[in-house]
C-alpha cells in the first residue's frame, strides 16, 4: 500500500470525517485509518459492534458506503474524473465476503458439473456476481451468466453442453 496522493488526500480526509460524524450519531464510537491501494481507497473501521456496523448481509456497510462516496465525491459529480473508489471495510469483512462467495461458487460449479443440471443462484449485487463469475471462469465444464432485472439479477451455473439445450427450448 501506498501513501494516498495530494487529491486523494482530500477525498478520503472528507469521507472519513462524515464517515466518523454518521457513526457518532449512531452511537459507535469508533476510529477509521485510511489506506490507498493502486485500484481504491479503503476506509477501515474499529469499532466495538461489528455485527451492527456490517448488518445482515452487508446491507448496512454497503449503504455507508454509498454515502460516503456520494459525499466524497460531491464535488466531482458532474466531472469525467470520478477518482478510485471508496471502500468502507470493518473487520475484514469484504475480504471474508470474497473468499465465501468463491468457496460457494466452486462448491455449486461442482454441483452443477455431478447432477448436469443448472444451478441459480439467489440474487446477488451486481460485485457478487462478478466475483462469482470470476471465481467459475476457469473451471472446466461450467459457464456462467446472469439472469433477471434489476434487484432480481441472478447467477446460473450451467454444465457444458446443457447451455445451448435450453436456449433452444426457450427460443
Amino acid at each position: 500500500m501506498t501513501e494516498p496522493e495530494p487529491d486523494n488526500n482530500e477525498v478520503a480526509e472528507r469521507a472519513r470525517e462524515f464517515l466518523y460524524g454518521v457513526l457518532e450519531r449512531m452511537n459507535m464510537p469508533s476510529s477509521i485509518l485510511i489506506s490507498e491501494e493502486d485500484d481504491k481507497i479503503i476506509l477501515d473501521v474499529e469499532c466495538d459492534d461489528y455485527d451492527r456496523l456490517i448488518g445482515r448481509r452487508g446491507q448496512v456497510i454497503d449503504a455507508l458506503q454509498h454515502l460516503v462516496s456520494k459525499v466524497a465525491y460531491k464535488d466531482r459529480e458532474r466531472s469525467s474524473s470520478r477518482g478510485k473508489p471508496l471502500i468502507v471495510d470493518a473487520d475484514g469483512y469484504r475480504a471474508k465476503h470474497i473468499e465465501r462467495l468463491e468457496v460457494l461458487a466452486e462448491r455449486v460449479g461442482i454441483k452443477a458439473i455431478k447432477s448436469q443440471s443448472i444451478i441459480e443462484l439467489d440474487p446477488m449485487t451486481p460485485h457478487d456476481r462478478r466475483i462469482v463469475h470470476m471465481a467459475l471462469a476457469d473451471m472446466e465444464g461450467v459457464t456462467t451468466h446472469s439472469e433477471g432485472e434489476g434487484d432480481d439479477r441472478r447467477v446460473l451455473v450451467v454444465p457444458d453442453g446443457l447451455e445451448s439445450e435450453e436456449h433452444a427450448l426457450a427460443t
